[in-house]
């Protein structure tokens, strides 16, 4: 027999007592408190959430305006050719990194170099004909320069890491 079995064979009264007067109603009065903590806590959860989703919004609204001028030079928003002024910009980087990459092992160097080359070949792929005609220029030009800063972004964060990275 296990202990449960046990419990209940030597409990077998308890099982068939009636609950004491008040009982159903003591429980009903701890379910509705139970239920007013999670009322209380879903509403603090939503408060939160609310909060957290306006913040993210200014935190983008402000990148998005005010990110025009990073490290003193203006992004290549306004430049005739964007995709040129950014792909100068991305090389000018991984002239930094490989400058960085010297202190590396041989085998990390090449896996950071490869990493700095496949980016840069990304972006210059030719993303903006995979972009459909029907957009208006406006659209069109801000997935070109978030696309082309997301990678300008991603080698300067390789920069900063190997910055960052001691020996």
């Amino acid at each position: 027999m296990n202990r449960l079995e046990q419990y209940i064979s030597e409990n077998k009264k308890l099982f068939d007592e009636e609950p004491e007067a008040g009982h159903f109603e003591r429980l009903q009065e701890k379910m509705n408190r139970k239920s007013r903590r999670i009322v209380a806590l879903s509403w603090s959860v939503s408060i939160a959430a609310s909060i957290a989703i306006i913040l993210s919004a200014g935190i983008i609204v402000q990148q998005h305006i005010g990110g025009k001028q990073k490290n003193g030079a203006v992004i290549c928003e306004n430049a005739i050719n964007m995709k040129s002024c950014y792909l100068e910009k991305m090389n000018v980087v991984a002239g930094q990194i490989e400058s960085l990459s010297k202190n590396l092992d041989v085998w990390d160097r090449k896996q950071v170099m490869n990493d700095v080359e496949n980016i840069i070949s990304v972006a210059g792929s030719g993303f903006e004909h995979e972009i459909p005609q029907e957009l208006p220029d406006k659209e069109t030009k801000l997935i070109l320069s978030n696309y082309y800063r997301q990678n300008l972004e991603s080698l300067e964060m390789i920069k900063e890491d190997l910055k960052n990275y001691k020996l």
